[in-house]
């Protein structure tokens, strides 16, 4: 009798023994997550700066005039969502902002997609945002599949060739991952007294192993323990696939605001030149 499970624990059982091998892995999951931190609070300095307010309660004050204007751009980039490196920067795209009216709620949802230094935003192209939401139903629909597999009461298993079907003590139904079919077979275990009338498309051998199984507390307890298993391991699988569709709509979303931003900072551009040249030829 094969489980699903099989070909997904077996390789991180495996990890689990070889011990230096799950310090690697550990040691780089960590120090990933020490960047992507770093990364979050846009920089070591501003990162050291939080951690100070958040254990003492309050602001480091310094005297320094470079220390001073690098908390004020650090506040800048934290409020303001964006990645400005100087003064002049915050300076000139505060200055670019009132100038043609734009935005700013949107110009501050860019992100990475602004170009502080030029104050020009990446040209996307409309096939990125498109490709990347068709692509988030992969992990999406799979998440859907995991998450059924993580609540449903009763082992997902298969014996020979009989495709995967779900069994615990009372019943066994065929298994598919749009649910249950018109056609599924379901064999329940009242039903075994009278094995001639089941009606699946299985073999008579099937059926009387499946009907063995009902009355083997064998079977019962392994049933209950590959329960345990598929709800935490699918459960954590669900939970993965769940964040990667997740980023992959935030990420088309972002795209999508860099699209609109273009468009409406090219719409104010050209008001702004247009009202520009009337006051100028006006006498």
């Amino acid at each position: 009798m094969n489980t699903l499970l099989d070909a997904f624990i077996s390789p991180i059982s495996s990890l689990i023994e070889n011990k230096f091998t799950l310090f690697i892995v550990v040691f780089i999951f960590s120090i990933a997550s020490l960047f992507f931190i770093k990364y979050k609070a846009k920089s070591g300095f501003s990162l050291s700066d939080r951690f100070w307010v958040f254990w003492t309660g309050h602001k480091c004050e310094n005297n320094s005039d470079l220390l001073s204007e690098i908390i004020e751009i650090e506040k800048f980039n934290y409020h303001y969502n964006t990645y400005a490196i100087s003064k002049k920067q915050t300076t000139q795209l505060e200055s670019w902002i009132r100038r043609y009216e734009l935005d700013f709620k949107l110009i501050a949802k860019l992100k990475r997609n602004l170009i502080i230094d030029t104050l020009k935003i990446k040209k996307i192209h409309k096939i990125f945002p498109l490709g990347i939401f068709f692509s988030l139903f992969i992990p999406l629909f799979a998440f859907f599949g995991a998450f059924v597999i993580a609540i449903k009461p009763a082992g997902l298993i298969k014996i020979d060739d009989t495709g995967w079907f779900w069994f615990n003590e009372n019943e066994a139904i065929e298994y598919s991952f749009l649910g249950r079919q018109e056609n599924s077979w379901v064999i329940k275990k009242e039903q075994c007294t009278k094995k001639n009338e089941i009606k699946a498309n299985l073999d008579d051998k099937t059926i009387e192993t499946i009907c063995d199984s009902f009355n083997s507390q064998r079977v019962s307890n392994f049933i209950k323990s590959l329960i345990k298993k598929q709800r935490w391991f699918f459960g954590v699988s669900s939970g993965i696939l769940l964040f990667i569709a997740g980023f992959l709509f935030r990420e088309t979303i972002s795209l999508l605001i860099t699209y609109d931003a273009r468009k409406m900072i090219y719409l104010k551009v050209k008001k702004y030149r247009k009202n520009k040249e009337s006051q100028r030829h006006k006498p």
